[in-house]
C-alpha cells in the first residue's frame, strides 16, 4: 500500500474528527483546544499485521450506537491524556456522534468500548475510507486502562478488520 494510500485515509479521519467542533454552530473554546489536543496526540498510521493473537476472555465489547456508549468511550478515551487536559478533551470528544453529521461517502466509522466486569476499560476506532488502491481500514484510539484491556480492544478490532489494507497508530 502506497504511503500517499496511507495519508489520504488519515487526512479522511482527521476531517472527520475535526468536523464535529468544526461544524458546530457555536462550538466553544473548550473543544477546539481539545481538538488541537486530540491532533497533537495523533500518529501517522503505518501498515498493520492482522493476524490475530491475544486473549481477549474477560472482556465484553460493544460498538458505539447509543448516548450512554458514546459517553463511556468518552470517559475512557481520555484518561489517555495528562489528568489537567482530560476535561478540555472530553469537551472535544462530547461533541462526537455518529449520527448528527453525514459521514463522507466511501467512508464508514465505528468506535468502539471494551467493558470488563460491567466497567468501561478500553477503546477503539475502525475506520473505512475507499481510497485510490482500494479500501483501507483504520484502527485508530486504542487506548487501555490497562495493558490486557489495550490489548483486547486492539485484537477485537483487528478480527474485525479482517485481511486487506489495514493500517493502525
Amino acid at each position: 500500500m502506497s504511503e500517499s494510500t496511507v495519508l489520504s485515509h488519515f487526512h479522511k479521519k482527521q476531517a472527520w474528527m475535526a468536523s464535529h467542533v468544526e461544524s458546530a454552530q457555536f462550538p466553544t473554546a473548550e473543544s477546539k483546544e481539545g481538538l488541537r489536543l486530540y491532533r497533537a496526540a495523533e500518529a501517522e498510521p503505518a501498515s498493520t499485521e492482522t493476524s490475530s493473537g491475544g486473549a481477549t476472555e474477560g472482556f465484553t465489547f460493544y460498538e458505539v450506537d447509543c448516548h450512554p456508549l458514546m459517553v463511556r468511550y468518552a470517559k475512557t478515551l481520555a484518561q489517555k491524556w495528562p489528568e489537567s487536559e482530560r476535561e478540555t478533551i472530553m469537551e472535544f470528544l462530547s461533541q462526537l456522534s455518529l449520527t448528527d453529521l453525514p459521514t463522507p461517502d466511501g467512508m464508514h466509522v465505528e468506535l468502539y468500548v471494551a467493558m470488563q466486569e460491567g466497567t468501561p476499560v478500553a477503546t477503539g476506532m475502525l475506520l473505512s475510507s475507499e481510497e485510490s488502491g482500494g479500501k483501507v481500514i483504520g484502527i485508530y484510539d486504542v487506548y487501555g486502562l490497562t495493558s490486557d484491556a489495550s490489548n483486547a480492544i486492539k485484537q477485537h478490532l483487528i478480527s474485525l478488520a479482517g485481511d486487506g489494507n489495514v493500517v493502525s497508530e
